[in-house]
């Protein structure tokens, strides 16, 4: 069964995090081998969700058209198309001639990393380059669009927080989603400012450690499978 074993693209970072003394599995990595063996004996996935994974999914469509149109980019579309090999699977955002798009849709102006120089999370990196050792592709771009949140996403978020914080609304409480509203929506601000585009070139050394660090995985997973056998 541990033959079975490639990581996802999205999920590379559970394996690269800092090594044990005298193991290249580290303590995020085992943790993550654990769970990926219990999805494949119970034959179940655990489900994950949040307001942030929310809107990703259902802007997604709307941000790489605004991507399109802020770029010039004459055609493109998102992209359905899985691949995989030895160690990796993954299904990049958006493919072009020249480079993979990964696309992420964020939850509001605070979380936008509009004057971040650097990419705000290593995972984004070692998924591009995933991406990039799936396809062929040598260069990537990692594009943060800033979208307006769909009313019901913002519906959510308004009965949840009063809720948890009453004393923040005062008044009438219909009468207040309306002020609650605005600071999801982004018609007013210029376009410059709800976009950012890092540029990411392929990097062979990490996807070596990659690979390195799989394998490792694949034996520590025998060993766990030796142990309940």
């Amino acid at each position: 069964m541990e033959n079975k074993f490639k990581i996802r693209c999205s999920a590379i970072n559970n394996i690269m995090t800092k090594p044990t003394k005298n193991n290249i599995v580290s303590v995020g990595a085992k943790t993550y081998c654990k769970k990926w063996l219990t999805e494949q004996i119970y034959n179940r996935k655990e489900q994950i969700s949040s307001k942030y994974m929310l809107k990703g999914t259902t802007v997604e469509d709307e941000s790489i058209s605004f991507i399109a149109k802020e770029l010039d980019y004459k055609k493109i579309r998102k992209n359905y198309k899985s691949f995989e090999n030895d160690f990796l699977t993954g299904t990049p955002d958006v493919i072009t001639k020249n480079e993979i798009i990964e696309v992420k849709s964020s939850w509001n102006c605070f979380t936008f990393p509009l004057l971040e120089d650097d990419i705000p999370t290593k995972v984004y990196n070692y998924q591009a380059q995933g991406y990039m050792h799936l396809t062929g592709h040598k260069k990537a771009k990692l594009i943060y669009t800033l979208i307006d949140t769909p009313k019901d996403l913002i519906e959510s978020e308004f009965w949840k927080q009063h809720k948890s914080y009453p004393s923040n609304f005062n008044g009438d409480i219909h009468s207040a989603f309306p002020e609650f509203e605005k600071d999801y929506l982004y018609n007013d601000i210029k376009e410059k400012y709800k976009i950012k585009i890092y540029e990411i070139d392929y990097d062979e050394t990490i996807i070596e450690t990659i690979k390195e660090r799989v394998e490792a995985c694949k034996e520590y997973i025998k060993t766990l499978l030796e142990k309940i056998n």
